[in-house]
């Protein structure tokens, strides 16, 4: 993990450099000082022979040049005329199977022969296939070659009117370089198709002969490819004008070249020069010739090199005497900084899971968070506790709950890319870096890492799965201040807890509230103290509807924050009292909000209220003064069912079921709420009779669908009958959702579609009426037979 240096890392580093610039600067100046005489004789020397270097270099440039230009006019020459060979009329006619058009043919085919002096060497007219029509050899007709593989033919069908390509240079028999070109033949009558096929055979050694004849002094012009190779060469001796013909050397292709800089031969001296040859990629001409000018004696070479080293081996002794200490020195503070880095990279890691700490966190989430701001990309941040986890210490000790954060920590590198990061921040509690992870992704990475965790490893049936809940935030989508970052995936991670935990939360602003996800705790905690002093607080009545009936027999008390308490919903509002550890003194005011508003209810009907496990388990809960509360109210504890939810944690179970039994002994009923959603309400019913058991909607939603939540509705059914209780299904939102709980003979409902929470005012009309829920089945019954066609079918009166 990649961090900005410590203050004592940064002053080893600035010493090591210190160290190393006064060891560079004393090794440059006693080398300095030995080049002295070098430095001072050389140029002295050097001033005689560099004028004349000069002008044998500028001659050298100018023939490369020369030569160059000459050879690609030259074969631009034979371009043009064999361009206009293949545009000659007899030659097209003949191309195309006309027989009479041969004399004409030969003709300027010889003529293109002829005008190329020595340098054409064939010329042929060949079909689209490469079989030779017409042979010119030095002007004369020849027999023509039964086929000819010429891969130049290949590549002139592709051109157009006036375009010739070259062929790769090839090596003649006596070792000279021959090139091909070639162009297409056209037909009038069909301007579009190839119908034949000029080619000429060029001598490319006969050509830079006569170009280099052009050059001003004496050397050797050498015509080479990229790769080095050469492909022709020609000498000129220097006597005579120029423009006299050179001796032209046979090279064979691929021979080793010279230097392009330079070069010495028995003779002396010489200078090399590379030229391109215009519109021939590829193709260079290098001038290699003789520098006038005498080098130095070789004794006073060797005596100066003497004179050189012996200073040097002096300096390099006088160096090494000074500076030992320094390196000493040196040595010293690397060895400190080696140890140091290790202590640093230890206190980074936690040792038990091997993942980075509570420190590292926070430093690479800083780095990683400015990168991501820099650049652009993404960077998501994941936020994990495991569920239970006392559970685990509290049966198997600490060394299971050691060896199970070891195994989930093995089971996280498993899952993470390499690029991406993982930290033990807490006890139960871990954190995720995604690089380059919106928060999509981050989420289906935490589903993948969930589902492994809940997996028994293979060969330890003894090993209990690992459970988690999670929230994600993620930058720049939902934010990029890194005390954003941490509230939201905070927030998350509470909204997951309480609704059900084992499962993983993406940030919603309008689900966990702008302020809960921005908020330290001290803000949190003043904002619940202000919703409680102020009483922010809005209750709510939802009917709860006998379902043979239509019956209203009760009603769940429901709270919803005011505007000015900053919170945009109850769960968001919940979970910050959890953060700041206010939900005792939140649960009490929203419970003296409901029943202060219930009074106006009919006196029969039954009145549920929630309450968190954190009150009941809370040594501040007291029954005396919950009977208390509701008697002021002009209440009965006898209408009173006490909701209670699994979405947090226990932690003290013998203390809340303590407590339920002293408010069951008080007349109060219980209920346990949203049984069904994640583990919610599972270990409650394990540990805890209730009176009631209401059907979390998730389940009630699903039952109208899959057959498997159908099986467990009527398990938990089953229980409820062995126990007494009465079973509610929560969430009834559509008319198939209500047929399939009635087919599952459950006596009471509520949900959207029976009732929506309003005021106690708002709901006395429903009391009176009740539901009609023949009506709402008929309602679906005639969508499904609207859907099908049926003719005739009007709409029925409940509909409008």
């Amino acid at each position: 993990m990649n961090s900005s240096p410590a203050p004592f890392e940064g002053d080893i580093s600035a010493g090591t450099g210190s160290i190393r610039l006064v060891q560079l600067r004393l090794t440059l100046a006693l080398i300095a000082m030995a080049f002295l005489p070098v430095a001072v004789g050389a140029p002295l020397a050097s001033t005689a022979l560099d004028g004349q270097r000069a002008v044998d270099q500028l001659r050298a440039e100018r023939d490369s040049s020369t030569v160059a230009t000459a050879l690609s006019g030259r074969i631009q020459q034979l371009d043009q005329a064999v361009a206009r060979a293949a545009a000659d009329t007899a030659v097209a006619d003949y191309a195309t199977g006309l027989r009479s058009a041969l004399p004409g043919a030969r003709s300027t085919l010889a003529g293109l022969s002829a005008s190329g002096a020595n340098d054409v060497l064939t010329v042929s007219l060949l079909d689209p296939r490469g079989r030779q029509l017409v042979r010119i050899v030095s002007g004369d007709p020849t027999r023509p070659n039964p086929t000819l593989v010429d891969p130049v033919v290949g590549a002139a069908l592709d051109l157009r009117v006036g375009e010739v390509a070259t062929d790769t240079v090839r090596s003649a028999p006596d070792g000279s370089a021959l090139v091909a070109i070639a162009t297409p033949v056209f037909a009038a009558s069909n301007p579009g198709v190839p119908v034949g096929i000029v080619r000429v055979d060029l001598s490319l050694s006969r050509i830079l002969a006569v170009a280099a004849s052009r050059m001003d002094g004496a050397g050797t012009s050498l015509l080479v490819d990229t790769s080095g190779e050469t492909l022709a060469s020609a000498s000129r001796a220097g006597t005579g004008p120029a423009g006299a013909n050179p001796a032209v050397g046979v090279t064979p292709i691929g021979a080793t070249q010279l230097s392009s800089t330079g070069a010495t031969t028995e003779s002396g001296a010489t200078i090399a020069v590379t030229a391109a040859v215009p519109d021939r990629p590829g193709w260079q001409i290098r001038v290699v010739a003789p520098a006038r000018f005498s080098p130095p004696p070789v004794g006073l070479i060797l005596m100066l090199g003497a004179i050189v080293l012996l200073l040097i081996s002096l300096i390099v002794l006088m160096a090494r005497q000074v500076v030992r200490p320094a390196e000493e020195l040196e040595a010293s503070r690397t060895r400190l900084r080696d140890l140091y880095e290790m202590a640093r990279v230890d206190s980074l890691r936690d040792a038990l899971t091997g993942l980075g700490n509570h420190r590292a966190f926070q430093e690479e989430f800083d780095r990683r968070l400015d990168n991501a701001r820099t650049s652009g990309a993404s960077l998501s941040l994941v936020l994990l506790d495991l569920d239970d986890f006392k559970t685990v210490n509290d049966e198997g000790g600490h060394a299971a709950g050691d060896e199970a954060l070891a195994r989930f920590a093995r089971t996280i590198r498993g899952i993470l890319r390499p690029v991406d990061l993982a930290f033990r921040v807490g006890g139960d509690e871990f954190a995720l870096l995604l690089a380059g992870a919106d928060e999509n992704r981050a989420e289906v990475t935490a589903r993948r890492l969930l589902a492994s965790s809940l997996d028994v490893p293979a060969g330890r049936p003894a090993a209990c799965p690992l459970s988690f809940s999670a929230g994600v935030s993620s930058c720049p989508t939902l934010g990029t201040e890194r005390r954003h970052l941490l509230a939201q995936a905070d927030a998350a991670l509470a909204w997951a807890k309480r609704h059900g935990r084992t499962t993983i939360d993406v940030f919603d602003p309008e689900r966990h509230s702008e302020l809960a996800a921005t908020s330290s705790v001290a803000d949190l905690s003043s904002a619940i103290g202000r919703v409680v002093a102020d009483q922010l607080l809005r209750p709510v009545f939802q009917p709860i509807v006998d379902l043979r009936s239509g019956r209203v027999i009760g009603y769940e008390g429901l709270i919803r924050p005011l505007p000015a308490s900053g919170f945009g919903d109850p769960s968001t509002m919940f979970a910050a009292a959890e953060a700041a550890g206010r939900t005792f003194e939140l649960d009490r005011a929203c419970l003296e909000a409901v029943v202060g508003a219930a009074t106006v209810l009919t006196s029969d009907a039954m009145l549920t209220l929630n309450l968190s496990p954190r009150t009941l388990e809370s040594d501040l809960f007291s029954t005396g003064v919950l009977v208390a509360t509701v008697r002021r109210a002009g209440l009965d504890p006898s209408r009173i069912v006490i909701e209670i939810t699994e979405r947090e944690q226990i932690e003290e179970m013998e203390r809340l079921r303590r407590n339920v039994a002293s408010c069951r002994a008080a007349g109060f009923r219980l209920a346990a709420d949203d049984v069904g959603a994640g583990n919610a309400g599972l270990r409650l019913l394990s540990q805890v009779q209730f009176d009631i058991v209401k059907i979390d909607l998730s389940l009630v939603q699903g039952g109208a669908i899959h057959e498997a939540a159908l099986s467990v509705v009527g398990a938990l059914q089953d229980l409820a009958r062995r126990w007494g209780a009465t079973v509610i299904a929560e969430g009834i939102e559509t008319p198939e959702q209500l047929r399939v709980v009635r087919e599952l003979d459950i006596g009471a409902g509520q949900g959207y579609l029976l009732g929506r929470p309003g005021s106690a005012e708002d709901l006395m009309t429903l009391e009176m009426t009740a539901v009609d829920l023949e009506a709402l089945l008929g309602r679906d019954d005639w969508l499904h037979r609207l859907a099908r066609g049926v003719p005739g079918l009007a709409a029925p009166a409940s509909l409008g």
